[in-house]
């Protein structure tokens, strides 16, 4: 036991890249070489692991790591000093969305790599022979070529005279360096004011999947990027362009299983940039739309083994680059836009969307996942997926689980279900969000709806646990309520606080950078079960401010950056691991730090 809480007494750097965590974007993951690394050291091998909050799997691909663990895994846990024991454990993950579920049995079960590097390459080639026209496109040579995306522009309409221009027209600057104007100045009528304030353009146009006219944002395309060859090249929207627009919208789509899903919006919802977007399909361009239904009607023909690994690697590009939420951005000293994906944990649409071709994407894609598969490939590790909540966890019997990591959903950082409706149609099953632990105003979830489900978690954990089993949770949130939720749900199913620390996330999530009040550093704690005669330590001996002026001289000692979310992540570790109450929210805590502490602080990208 000494050796394993020495493992807590460093930060464990959970980075976000590698094959592994990258095959498939989704909202706050922690990187599987960290978890194997606690696993492997809470753990011997043949021993049973459990994660409740299963999310895209990660435990699983650590328990598969722990049997062939990478050298990069290796490294980790010699720089931690961690008492790791290789060799096969047997998971559980419990997840209760269509799309976590899936991802997991996929990723944590892959098929033969070599088969399904084929298989992939044996599909793009397929759809590329039918639909590969749809992204052609003449060079500025005047030769053919192919289209690698497409800047599409929003149309803004004056609010003096009701002259229309294009977002791009008007905002767009290519001078050294390119650049966003935010100031409108109709070419009409010479009426100023902010971008921002200036209304949107909307059109009418007949919608041939709901069968009916619809109203929806006017947008049109104003810069072409593509390749011929090898050479790359871009210019300005063409005749040509519009002709093939018009082509792709006249085809027959008959045979064709394009989902058609009203969306239940919920806190996502912006009246703005979601005008007109009442079902899924009006996420996307024609074009795209199209493509992705011929890709998953085309994967019925791959060999069985392979579909739900094909249906995967087409769902990782989803998401992130086949939707209009794929931006474009200005970034300093760049002569262009550069070209990003969607932004993770919201639904939006920028100015700018982007449309990008779907089949070159995938090909890149194809060598992330056979570099995931091979990496796991031979595992000896067995991992079982349940697509339920863990708040009745009746497949597992009592008492024969010896290790826990999870990490539960923060409160209300993320409405995993509206997300995850982009990718859960085009698998026909949405999740059930009856059963879902969140806080949510469009659902009507509250702080206490949020403990309940987080106490009925617990109850459970503690009832499938060994007695002398221990449980990882990492955790956090600015929301001191949301704290004390864990804290109660956690005290009163019958676990103590053994140990904290902070999982050191080396790259902030897009949550984490642009929240108005953002924390980071999650504090990963160590769960055991409370005898029967003890009761939690709720004494409190030390004022605020000294534990404040501990954590700034502790972290002066070790020559790290003073910053007000490394403070307050500190902060909750000491509370977690004294058993006291947490009353102080992350708001709280910085206008404390600014009132007192501000030449000790660091304030530079602070989240406050």
């Amino acid at each position: 036991m000494k050796d394993i809480l020495k493992l807590y007494t460093k930060a464990l750097p959970s980075k976000r890249s590698g094959s592994l965590y990258t095959a498939f974007s989704y909202p706050t993951k922690i990187s599987p070489e960290a978890i194997a690394v606690y696993i492997a050291s809470h753990t011997n091998p043949g021993e049973t692991v459990l994660d409740t909050f299963g999310g895209s799997g990660t435990t699983g691909l650590a328990t598969h790591l722990c049997d062939k663990p990478t050298q990069e895994v290796k490294e980790l846990a010699e720089k931690m000093e961690a008492p790791v024991k290789w060799g096969p454990r047997k998971a559980y993950l419990y997840e209760i969305s269509t799309i976590g579920s899936f991802l997991s049995k996929t990723m944590c079960n892959p098929p033969n790599s070599t088969l399904f590097k084929k298989e992939a390459e044996n599909l793009l080639q397929r759809v590329e022979e039918k639909y590969g026209w749809y992204y052609k496109a003449i060079d500025p040579n005047g030769n053919l070529g192919e289209i690698r995306h497409i800047v599409w522009s929003e149309t803004l309409k004056c609010n003096n005279c009701a002259n229309e221009v294009t977002y791009w027209d008007m905002c767009v600057v290519y001078d050294d360096y390119v650049s966003l104007n935010n100031r409108f100045i109709c070419p009409k009528c010479a009426h100023e004011d902010d971008v921002s304030k200036i209304e949107r353009s909307y059109e009418r146009y007949y919608d041939n999947l709901l069968g009916e006219y619809k109203y929806r944002k006017k947008r049109e395309p104003k810069k072409v990027y593509g390749v011929t060859g090898k050479s790359r090249w871009s210019r300005e929207i063409t005749k040509e362009d519009i002709e093939l627009l018009e082509r792709i919208k006249g085809q027959n789509i008959q045979g064709l299983e394009i989902p058609v899903q009203k969306i239940e919006w919920g806190d996502l919802y912006r009246s703005g940039y979601h005008y007109g977007v009442t079902h899924v399909h009006h996420f996307y361009s024609y074009r795209n739309l199209i493509m992705l239904a011929a890709l998953f009607k085309e994967i019925k023909n791959s060999p069985a083994e392979v579909r739900e690994a094909l249906r995967l690697l087409v769902l990782s590009y989803n998401y992130s680059h086949s939707t209009l939420m794929t931006r474009a951005v200005v970034k300093k000293n760049q002569k262009d836009l550069v070209l990003t994906s969607a932004q993770p944990g919201v639904l939006y649409i920028s100015n700018l969307p982007i449309e990008k071709n779907i089949l070159k994407g995938l090909h890149r894609k194809i060598k992330n996942f056979t570099d995931s598969f091979q990496i796991i490939e031979g595992s000896e590790s067995e991992v079982e997926v349940i697509n339920e909540s863990s708040t009745n966890m009746e497949y597992i019997s009592t008492g024969v689980i010896d290790y826990v990591f999870t990490d539960p959903p923060f409160g209300d950082y993320i409405p995993y279900s509206e997300i995850n409706m982009i990718n859960e149609v085009w698998l026909g099953d949405l999740t059930n969000n009856e059963d879902e632990a969140i806080i949510s105003v469009s659902q009507g979830k509250g702080l206490g709806h949020y403990e309940n489900m987080i106490s009925s978690v617990f109850k459970e954990l503690y009832r499938v646990l060994k007695n002398d089993g221990k449980a990882t949770v990492v955790f956090h949130s600015a929301n001191s309520g949301v704290w004390r939720a864990l804290q109660n749900s956690y005290r009163n199913a019958g676990f103590k606080v053994s140990v904290s620390n902070v999982l050191d996330k080396l790259q902030k999530s897009f949550k984490q950078q642009n929240s108005r009040i953002s924390v980071s550093g999650d504090p990963i704690t160590l769960l055991q079960k409370r005898n029967d005669e003890e009761t939690s330590q709720l004494s409190f001996h030390f004022s605020e401010a000294d534990i404040i002026k501990y954590i700034i001289n502790q972290l002066k000692n070790r020559e790290e950056k003073i910053t007000p979310e490394r403070v307050y992540s500190r902060f909750i570790n000491i509370y977690l691991e004294n058993d006291w109450t947490i009353m102080m929210s992350a708001e709280e805590f910085y206008s404390k730090l600014i009132t007192k502490y501000r030449e000790e602080i660091n304030y530079e990208n602070a989240g406050q």
